[in-house]
């Protein structure tokens, strides 16, 4: 298998694993869990495509949640930090983004394809600043600006509300 389909098996690999914040937060535990977010996602292929021999470094960005489900407006503020990875192909360093699986799509969501060689398009849309692993300046924070104390009983009940529509969304894709 040459290297650039090896990078789109691994791509796809991750990009397969149903996207939800209520599952693997680290890329050791992706495939098992069968479910896992951006960290989790970002932190496989960091993991794998380092195997391969290719510098990759991690990329964040603050991004705003998307509009559903109606919990979102609960939050004080719909912003967030999204994960995702650089590679180094060929002395160019490209985006490589696999967040949200396939099934997806149905709800609006950015769904990636990726050739193995050029950037993926993100999966939200950057709010700020790209933060590199390397960079001086520290990782973006979300809501570092808003003066609402987090409440973590309203956090959560966003999640589980997040997490219950993209299993709907998914079963309704699904034949």
């Amino acid at each position: 298998m040459s290297l650039v389909a090896q990078r789109i098996r691994l791509f796809e690999q991750a990009r397969a694993v149903p996207y939800g914040t209520d599952g693997a937060h680290r890329g050791s535990e992706l495939l098992t869990a069968r479910c896992g977010d951006c960290l989790a996602k970002s932190d496989y292929l960091r993991t794998e495509f380092a195997a391969l021999g290719l510098a990759v470094r991690r990329v964040r960005w603050l991004y705003h949640l998307p509009d559903s489900p109606a919990e979102v407006m609960l939050l004080p503020s719909r912003e967030d930090v999204h994960s995702a990875v650089e590679v180094n192909i060929d002395g160019t360093w490209v985006l490589v983004d696999a967040t949200h699986d396939p099934a997806l799509a149905r709800a609006g969501f950015i769904v990636a394809d990726w050739d193995g060689v050029t950037s993926t398009v993100p999966a939200y849309h950057c709010a700020g600043a790209i933060w590199r692993e390397g960079d001086s300046d520290s990782e973006p924070v979300p809501n570092a600006h808003h003066d609402e104390p987090y409440n973590p009983a309203v956090g959560k009940r966003y999640r589980d509300a997040f997490n219950q529509w993209l299993r709907e969304v998914r079963a309704i894709s699904e034949p």
